[in-house]
């Protein structure tokens, strides 16, 4: 008996698994092959879908323009690293150090219902281990006080900081944010 479920496994997997086996092999599993079919101009038309950006507010699309650069590196135990680093535009360098609005949604980072530091993005979360969009469009949040959770979306005003060398790949901090109407 347990040699036919053992070839019942076997069989399901070869018969499931077989296609996507033949269509990428580990040189084509990269990010590009699962978002080919999701350019950033269609990424950024979407934006309005889901979030209105708040009156005096900031637009998600001035984020999306931040171009990235990759940079091989070896670490300090001789292994290759590739990071990526942001290139802002200057209408987002103008917004350094500056007090902005944005509505979007909250990316819980701590566990608990009050969120001291969350990500903050114009789509909703659609997976709990990451944010499915780019650095480009994504802000890590220090609230001034920790924020309660919700999946709805929120406007929030803080002072931003444009970050070129932050070690976790985040290009954007909102400092101080706090919740607004």
């Amino acid at each position: 008996m347990r040699f036919f479920a053992i070839l019942s496994i076997a069989a399901f997997s070869l018969c499931c698994f077989s296609g996507f086996a033949k269509a990428f092999s580990q040189d084509d599993l990269t990010i590009e092959s699962f978002t080919e079919s999701y350019s950033e101009t269609y990424i950024l038309s979407q934006i309005p879908e889901f979030t209105e950006t708040p009156e005096g507010g900031t637009k998600w699309e001035i984020f999306g323009e931040t171009g990235s650069i990759e940079i091989d590196e070896i670490d300090e135990n001789g292994f290759n690293v590739t990071t990526v680093r942001p290139e802002f535009t200057e209408e987002l360098r103008a917004l350094d150090g500056q007090e902005i609005l944005m509505q979007g949604y909250m990316f819980p980072l701590e566990q608990g219902e009050r969120q001291g530091r969350f990500l903050f993005g114009p789509f909703p979360m659609s997976c709990p281990y990451h944010y499915h969009v780019g650095p480009s469009l994504v802000i890590d949040v220090k609230p001034e006080n920790p924020l309660r959770f919700t999946f709805d979306p929120v406007n929030l005003k803080g002072r931003l900081e444009l970050l070129e060398d932050d070690e976790w790949g985040v290009f954007y901090r909102l400092h101080e944010a706090v919740k607004t109407e």
